[in-house]
């Protein structure tokens, strides 16, 4: 079985802003999405399809951090009252949706990813969000329809001179400009990549404290705390109550 999970709102608003200026624009969004999901499910050869939707609001992760994802530009509004209608769109086409209230879709995704692969079903997830790479694992990958490849373990390890499961623990330390996550003001993506090397995780990068630079001490010291928030926020949760079954998301294709 392969399993094909679609991060919904990183789809749809790209299509619809490539769809700007169409006088049809939900339509040509909605029927540009299908055709891109119609591709992967034919080229993964998917068995199990599903679209997973958020919609805007608080959610543990602002509780901690108040200005979790400052400045994002917002959903267009059009957009935001359309989302129940693209939803119905969807599955009347045979693909599943799942929203979960006051869940990121992010978490939705990893929870759902984590327990179809602990099954030994294979998984692909279909998103530009490079935070999944924290997922990446053997039966694991994140695909970038757009530019038209896959993060796996080889490519992660390529990209980012990491594993996958160091990832976190990096973006402690850089902190991550697009969810605005502080890390450690200070330490960049080299002297990251250096320390993880050398200590391979932050816990053991900050019991080596006495041996580093001084002015890596100092950053570590002084910023500790927005280390383990940034980390907190940054690693994807695997414990959402999903209420679902695999065999709801089977792809059912009516068009």
């Amino acid at each position: 079985m392969k399993l094909l999970i679609v991060d919904a709102m990183n789809l749809i608003r790209r299509m619809y802003a490539a769809a700007e200026g169409s006088a049809t624009q939900l339509d040509a969004t909605q029927s540009r999405c299908l055709a891109a999901i119609d591709r992967n499910i034919e080229a993964l050869q998917a068995t199990h399809v599903v679209m997973v939707f958020e919609q805007h609001g608080d959610t543990w992760r602002h509780q901690l951090y108040a200005d979790y994802k400052l400045g994002r530009k917002p959903m267009p509004e059009a957009l935001a009252h359309a989302l129940p209608d693209v939803r119905r769109y969807f599955e009347q086409a045979g693909i599943a949706s799942l929203y979960i209230p006051h869940w990121e879709a992010d978490d939705v995704i990893a929870t759902l990813a984590n327990k179809a692969a602990l099954t030994g079903v294979d998984v692909v997830i279909m998103s530009t969000d490079k935070g999944f790479c924290q997922l990446v694992n053997a039966r694991i990958r994140v695909r970038n329809h757009f530019e038209r490849f896959d993060w796996d373990e080889e490519r992660v390890t390529e990209r980012f001179a990491l594993r996958p499961s160091q990832l976190v623990d990096f973006w402690a330390m850089t902190g991550d400009s697009t969810n605005h996550l502080p890390g450690v003001a200070g330490i960049g993506p080299k002297t990251a990549g250096q320390l993880l090397d050398q200590h391979q995780e932050l816990d053991r990068i900050f019991c080596a404290l006495p041996e580093l630079e001084e002015r890596w001490q100092q950053a570590l010291q002084k910023h500790w705390q927005d280390a383990l928030l940034t980390r907190v926020l940054a690693r994807l949760r695997l414990d959402v109550p999903l209420g679902i079954h695999l065999r709801d998301l089977r792809c059912r294709k009516a068009h």
